[in-house]
């Protein structure tokens, strides 16, 4: 069966955003892109909430524009080769190929969107869909690009106790650190 994986960008102190949704502490930078662009190889299906599902559909029409870098134009085609599970109660007919809209988070149905999948699940964002199943104990992999930034209050990654083990970290030029974590076993 594959593996769930989120990748988050994440403050020092552990948010995600500030309390006003804003992202401006994070680094963008060439390495931060190669590690996004490396990172797709692990999964051949995209899972989003509906926001980020939104955002990401930006990628979409980048995968064939001249005028977008060549990191946009990879993230575009891959995006847009992915199977996409989108998790919203709003969500009406998706627009972008691939798509597919689930209304509540089912244990069942996410093991079976492992099942299906050979390479991997790529969870970008979508923290409340994060915080689910975390809860559940659905996530195999949590990947984090903890960001130099700290900003003292705003949307938590986790709101609860989660214990993990440490499986990688890597630090980039930017001064950005990915530590890959894997839930504890129990015991």
């Amino acid at each position: 069966m594959a593996e769930l994986h989120v990748i988050l960008a994440t403050t020092l102190d552990a948010y995600v955003a500030g309390e006003d949704g804003s992202l401006d502490w994070i680094v963008m930078g060439d390495d931060r892109a190669e590690y996004m662009v490396a990172s797709l190889d692990w999964a051949d299906t995209l899972m989003l909430g509906r926001k980020s599902y939104q955002s990401f559909m930006g990628f979409r029409a980048l995968a064939d524009d001249p005028n977008a870098s060549e990191v946009e134009r990879t993230i575009g085609k891959r995006f847009n080769a992915m199977r996409k599970v989108v998790y919203s109660t709003t969500l009406g007919e998706p627009e972008w190929e691939g798509t597919e809209v689930y209304r509540d988070i089912v244990p069942a149905d996410v093991e079976r969107i492992k099942q299906e999948s050979e390479r991997g699940v790529r969870l970008d964002g979508s923290i409340s869909v994060v915080q689910r199943l975390t809860a559940l104990r659905l996530i195999d992999q949590y990947h984090l690009m903890v960001h130099p930034t700290a900003i003292g209050r705003g949307r938590p990654l986790f709101v609860e106790r989660v214990e993990l083990e440490l499986t990688g970290s890597r630090p980039l030029d930017s001064g950005v650190v990915v530590l890959s974590y894997r839930p504890a076993s129990a015991g």
